[in-house]
């Protein structure tokens, strides 16, 4: 006789296995290194508990350079900090041709970031 698992059983093994959650201490971290920063776009994917991460922050023109540095350096210590290094993709560019008028970082986290 083969020990078969009930759902409930494969359910909480499920919840178990799942990505690792996206703790406050991260949100809010990034919340503070961001704060003067636009906020172009986020998306959270998770329910109930959240494990994944995306937003994309706007800093206009091209004298941001020297603040988009430390903010960058911010959130990769932040990462390790809160164990969400091995997950986490940030991504620097500048938009505007032939003269820069802003920069952009995104910052995804969590397990859905292993695939990219």
């Amino acid at each position: 006789m083969t020990n078969a698992k009930r759902g409930s059983e494969a359910l909480l093994q499920a919840w178990r296995d799942a990505g690792q959650p996206i703790s406050d201490e991260f949100v809010s971290g990034l919340a503070d290194i961001t704060s003067e920063l636009v906020l172009e776009r986020i998306l959270i994917r998770g329910i109930p508990r959240p494990d994944g991460l995306h937003a994309t922050f706007r800093a206009d023109g091209d004298s941001q350079g020297a603040q988009i540095g430390s903010v960058v350096q911010q959130m990769v210590d932040l990462a390790h900090r809160t164990n969400l290094s091995q997950n986490a993709i940030l991504t620097w560019m500048t938009r505007g041709q032939p003269a820069v008028d802003a920069q952009v970082i995104e910052v995804a986290v969590g397990s859905g970031n292993l695939a990219r």
